[in-house]
């Protein structure tokens, strides 16, 4: 709809941990999440399945953990072990000196979205951990793939609104919209405007504050990125193979917010509508 100011409150990392999951269907339940992405290689990937409400997406991984692909056939993703890096820095900085393969990107990423299309899982978006889809040269693979399988949104991870942010927050927000500033979009797809949670994350991430963020925004698809978790005893731990991950200490905060905050309320006096991207004309 022309002049519309629509809210994707997006959920990262189903098919990661069982924690995931579970607030993944707490928060749907709840109504505050309208979407969520799907690791197509994580430990947890055999529980996925729709979720009622809640549009799906893939979230591409060339970061952590083993690849579907057979290590030979993407040398320059991979270590001596045949896994992925498990470090942003080490991508990225593969990335800049040109030494990713994007045709072994290219493969590696369709892999991932047929493997969630098999299961009969219907995909309306795509993003990346750790937002490494807009690395140099590969929003335009991400793109690509998109096209290819009829997937109309790619994430631009792109926080221009909000206030100034502080330490590695302000580190990631820059470097995102620095990256995101150079990436060529496809014609076929379309890109969010703009995504609110990458300063603001953890405790920081409130339905108040992400209105607040959004006061002057023009009228778009923005998307709440964020990773809600909710663990239980007994529950295994994060694989090694996947590195080390700061988002368990986001899980219980995040969760807290989407369940405990007026999302819908306040989006709707603030002028925004909450809605999955499937339901986006």
């Amino acid at each position: 709809m022309k002049g519309a100011r629509t809210l994707v409150v997006n959920a990262d990392d189903i098919g990661l941990h069982p924690a995931v999951r579970r607030a993944v269907e707490e928060c749907a339940a709840h109504g505050s999440l309208t979407s969520a992405s799907l690791l197509a290689n994580g430990p947890d990937r055999d529980a996925l399945r729709p979720y009622p409400g809640v549009s799906l997406g893939a979230h591409l991984n060339i970061l952590r953990g083993e690849p579907l692909s057979p290590a030979r056939e993407i040398p320059s993703l991979v270590d001596g072990r045949g896994l992925f890096l498990g470090s942003w820095a080490r991508l990225a900085a593969r990335a800049a000196t040109g030494a990713i393969d994007r045709d072994e990107v290219r493969l590696e990423w369709t892999r991932q979205v047929r493997a969630l299309l098999d299961r009969g899982l219907a995909l309306s978006h795509l993003d990346g951990e750790k937002h490494t889809h807009c690395l140099p040269g590969l929003f335009a693979v991400a793109c690509e793939v998109a096209e290819a399988h009829g997937i109309r949104f790619v994430r631009l991870s792109d926080e221009r609104f909000g206030g100034p942010a502080r330490g590695m927050a302000s580190v990631r927000r820059a470097t995102l919209r620095a990256l995101c500033a150079v990436a060529r979009k496809s014609p076929g797809v379309r890109a969010t405007d703009a995504v609110w949670g990458i300063a603001a994350q953890g405790a920081s991430l409130s339905a108040e504050a992400c209105m607040q963020a959004l006061a002057d925004a023009p009228p778009g698809v923005i998307e709440v990125v964020c990773h809600p978790g909710r663990e239980r005893a007994g529950d295994p731990e994060l694989p090694a193979s996947f590195g080390r991950m700061r988002v368990r200490a986001l899980w219980e905060p995040e969760l807290r917010s989407l369940l405990s905050e007026p999302w819908r309320e306040l989006a709707a006096a603030a002028g925004w509508r909450l809605a999955g991207f499937d339901e986006i004309a």
